[in-house]
């Protein structure tokens, strides 16, 4: 929740001063990839699912159902988010990955679909335990050769997107180690990717 927050306020904080409260409904501020028709379409659909709030009900009452970035990325999912950032364009791409996440574009945009599948088998109460996640998460180099389809790999990604380095320390990884403990007379490490050394 705290990673998909901060990306959802970085996201809207960056388009929003870059391009203004509705540039994000301009198809010339994405990519040669972006499919603006099927945008358009996710952007209605957020607004219909929404259309008993009342700051939906506001905007269409008040602003001509225009929505400023700020308003409607509230609604988007984890993985529209992760679409939304992978049709900016390449300048907009590398100054949100460099500036907020330290990283290059690539790493972020694999980061962004591991959490997105990561997210949604939570989301579902789906297992995670012994499961190979489809995407394999791209790592930076300083931290070695450790990337896999397992938790492990999902857990270190989570650890690169979360944005308050001290809670993940002192609250996240310390829970994490609990339930470890918990469990481990009946779990292997080796099942969740952890390095065997």
């Amino acid at each position: 929740e705290k990673i998909e927050l901060y990306l959802r306020t970085q996201l809207a904080y960056y388009s929003g001063h870059t391009y203004g409260a509705l540039g994000y409904m301009n198809e010339n501020i994405y990519n040669e990839k972006h499919n603006d028709q099927k945008f358009k379409r996710l952007i209605n659909v957020c607004i219909e699912e929404n259309n008993g709030t009342l700051v939906v009900k506001h905007h269409k009452a008040k602003y001509d159902g225009k929505f400023p970035i700020w308003v409607i990325i509230e609604f988007f999912s984890m993985g529209m988010l992760s679409y939304f950032y992978a049709d900016m364009l390449s300048v907009d791409q590398k100054r949100i990955a460099h500036e907020i996440y330290g990283t290059s574009v690539s790493c972020l945009k694999s980061w962004l679909r591991c959490i997105t599948d990561l997210r949604n088998r939570c989301a579902h109460y789906s297992r995670l335990y012994y499961w190979s996640f489809p995407a394999l998460p791209k790592l930076p180099k300083s931290i070695g050769n450790i990337s896999n389809r397992k938790l492990f790999s999902q857990i270190i990604v989570l650890k690169l997107l979360y944005p308050d380095k001290e809670e993940w320390t002192n609250d996240f990884l310390i829970e994490l180690k609990t339930i470890i403990d918990e469990y481990e007379a009946d779990i292997s490490l080796k099942h969740i990717g952890f390095p065997q050394e």
